[in-house]
């Protein structure tokens, strides 16, 4: 049985503030010690996939800079995707139809989400037929390949629109959001108690969930704003039109001039 891990720090427990690049070094000692809380959780879900059954387990560190899980501290069974995002192929690299269960990590709620912790990115389908956030467009993406989405953790509002979107899943919810900058947390120790029992008995039942789909062809935007504050607005001139989720998304990833998707090189690199 192969496992996606994919992974955010928003919805880790104890993570209550966006992360700044200050170089003070108190600063820079709260982002690790954020990581070392992001770690502990992705850890606590590999181990229990590896009990589970799992064979192979992939992890994605897909949290701004792609280089926040301590992977040293890992379950040495597991690989890892890390170093810039949207440098490679694909948002999900090396994700495809062989995997059996999408596992999400850390998750926050979209943008515009009432009291959430840190909320943003709202895709919008269809002109708001629908509307996904980072965590539910990764279950939609693994859902076009067939792959079901088993288990998720993060706040009380990123818990409700997944358990909303996809029932049979299971969950974890590690915090309760009170504001967009204030959370009531459980300690780490019992989050990962969690995460490790919601992982391990979703991949014994994941049979019995299906894909989440999204049918095309569709329209997609993204709703946010740089510093994911409002006003939000459409983030692309126009929507893009596909025949799928996946080729929207790429499209519109793409669109976005910040993202740059196959990376040979260096920026800046320059031959003799």
């Amino acid at each position: 049985m192969k496992v996606y891990v994919q992974t955010d720090i928003e919805g880790v427990a104890g993570v209550v503030f966006f992360e700044h690049y200050d170089p003070s070094p108190e600063n820079v000692q709260h982002r690790q010690r954020m990581r070392r809380l992001l770690t502990g959780e992705v850890n606590a879900a590999v181990t229990a996939a590896f009990e589970a059954g799992a064979t192979e387990v992939i992890v994605n560190d897909s949290h701004g800079s792609g280089y926040n899980v301590l992977f040293e501290e890992l379950d040495a069974r597991c690989e890892i995707i890390h170093g810039r995002n949207c440098s490679g192929p694909h948002w999900l690299p090396e994700f495809d139809d062989s995997f059996e269960a999408l596992v999400l990590v850390g998750m926050h709620a979209m943008g515009g989400t009432p009291k959430a912790i840190l909320p943003h990115s709202r895709w919008e389908v269809n002109d708001g037929e629908i509307f996904l956030g980072e965590a539910s467009m990764a279950a939609a993406l693994a859902g076009h390949r067939g792959v079901p989405t088993v288990f998720a953790s993060g706040d009380d509002k990123i818990v409700a629109e997944l358990r909303e979107k996809i029932p049979a899943a299971r969950y974890a919810q590690v915090k309760k959001a009170l504001g967009a900058y204030q959370a009531r947390s459980l300690i780490p120790a019992r989050s990962r108690e969690l995460i490790a029992q919601g992982v391990k008995e979703a991949l014994e039942h994941a049979g019995d969930i299906e894909p989440y789909r999204i049918r095309g062809p569709l329209q997609l935007n993204l709703i946010d704003s740089p510093n994911h504050a409002p006003p939000f607005t459409r983030v692309l001139d126009k929507s893009v039109e596909a025949a799928n989720i996946e080729d929207a998304f790429m499209q519109a990833l793409k669109a976005m001039p910040w993202n740059k998707f196959n990376v040979e090189l260096p920026d800046g690199f320059q031959f003799p």
